[in-house]
């Protein structure tokens, strides 16, 4: 026996049906993956990469191996054995083999460390202006999502000079596997790339310090000269040009 079938229930049926299936448009797309983004990285206390950048004026590009822990503790690794350490309000710059390490004990330490933190400015800038959705993509075989933003006017104390900003973001952390910055012209993009990410390792407050041995020269780098000096010739500042001479580690890698 055939059961018959109202003609509201049916159309009430078909529009449910229409309803969940009807995909997302892309501007409400990414403005959800923006919040996703930043959701997830709300939850990360710490994590470790091989950072890549290859700056818009030019030069080789720049490779360091950072760990952070939020929201002012960074560890930073060059190349040649070089390190930037900090605990939040003591930073100190020492290499192996040297005799002479540099501390900086000063309130700037930490808009240092924050700036350091690209992974933070970058969920600030999503959280500020919601990216639009471009597609997807696969890097270091990590799925992720690629979106795209205009962050609000605001000056952030990066390398570049940009109107608009590329994202790769790991779909399932958050964090962003790759960043392209991209000038008004849309020439001379900045490329930032992050390798071998880890996340909530939940790293020792003692791998952030550091102390001098025995027979160290140590040079007490005075307050004040670290904002007006060190910031601008790291080409931090976006006062300041960046510079094609960072005293960073410089490697080749294909980006």
């Amino acid at each position: 026996m055939k059961i018959p079938i109202s003609p509201l229930i049916l159309i009430l049926v078909l529009l449910i049906i229409s309803g969940c299936t009807q995909p997302y448009t892309v501007t409400a797309t990414g403005k959800q993956n923006s919040e996703k983004i930043v959701q997830l990285q709300g939850s990360v206390s710490d994590y470790s990469a091989t950072v890549e950048e290859k700056l818009q004026n030019g030069g080789s590009v720049i490779t360091r191996e950072i760990f952070i822990k939020r929201p002012y503790m960074f560890r930073v690794t060059d190349s040649k054995g070089c390190y930037s350490v900090s605990d939040g309000n003591t930073r100190w710059l020492y290499c192996n083999g040297s005799d002479t390490a540099t501390y900086f004990k000063d309130p700037s330490v930490r808009r240092f460390s924050e700036n350091l933190d690209y992974q933070k400015v970058f969920a600030d800038m999503l959280n500020e202006s919601p990216g639009t959705m471009m597609g997807n993509d696969t890097i270091d075989g990590t799925d992720t999502w690629i979106l795209e933003t205009t962050p609000a006017p605001r000056r952030y104390d990066m390398r570049y000079t940009f109107k608009t900003v590329r994202l790769w973001a790991d779909i399932k952390t958050g964090m962003i596997l790759r960043a392209d910055l991209i000038p008004e012209n849309s020439t001379n993009t900045g490329i930032i790339r992050f390798h071998n990410m880890t996340v909530n390792k939940g790293f020792p407050d003692d791998l952030f310090t550091y102390a001098p041995g025995p027979g160290m020269k140590i040079i007490d780098q005075k307050a004040g000269l670290y904002t007006e000096n060190l910031a601008g010739k790291a080409g931090y500042t976006g006062e300041t040009a960046p510079c094609t001479d960072c005293p960073l580690p410089i490697s080749t890698p294909q980006l």
